[in-house]
């Protein structure tokens, strides 16, 4: 019975110590906040000409993906998809594509692209479009109305509106032992 105990012991405080630590050391981008709320009844439409762009600011050096939620209803967009970064001087520094057809109907969606690793504290611009896309085969994107912090403007069908979309900024750690330090940082400060 007494071995029975130990084992069960030394598993449990296993997957409490060790397990965290091997998750941690398999990430590759670090989301740098939750995805903002927002009401699935507003969104943008975009096909065509019909693009939006974002104005936001970086909270974190090597800016390595942008994420948020869009809709591709019925699945009919089997288009290209594509986001386009830009930095404060107007220059597009990134480009992302993605098929369509790899959407599903709101589904949080990235954009990876190569890390900028001086980015923290930046403005930036994206643009989302789908070139190739008619208004039958449209994916949607989903907005809010009051500005953040962060996230400062949106342009859509030509007109600068305040708030934007709920977007969510990934960063790339410098180092392995940096994300497994900060996994457990945070795992501590929660318990205690």
């Amino acid at each position: 019975m007494n071995k029975m105990i130990w084992l069960t012991t030394l598993f449990v405080l296993l997957v409490v110590f060790v397990l965290p630590g091997i998750f941690a050391s398999r990430l590759n981008l670090i989301p740098t906040a939750e995805q903002p709320g927002y009401d699935s009844n507003r969104r943008l439409s975009i096909y065509g000409k019909r693009e939006v762009s974002q104005k936001f600011v970086s909270e974190d050096k090597n800016l390595a993906a942008i994420g948020t939620s869009i809709r591709n209803p019925n699945l009919n967009n089997k288009k290209e998809v594509k986001f386009d970064l830009y930095d404060q001087n107007n220059k597009l520094i990134r480009t992302s594509i993605l098929n369509g057809a790899n959407i599903q109907d709101g589904d949080f969606i990235k954009f990876p692209f190569e890390p900028i690793a001086d980015s923290m504290g930046k403005t930036y611009t994206f643009v989302i479009s789908s070139p190739d896309s008619g208004p039958e085969d449209t994916i949607e994107v989903f907005y809010f109305s009051e500005p953040t912090k962060d996230i400062l403007e949106y342009t859509y069908d030509q007109q600068i509106h305040t708030g934007g979309l709920p977007l969510v900024t990934f960063s790339k750690p410098d180092s392995k032992l940096e994300v497994i330090k900060s996994v457990y940082s945070n795992w501590i400060s929660r318990v205690i």
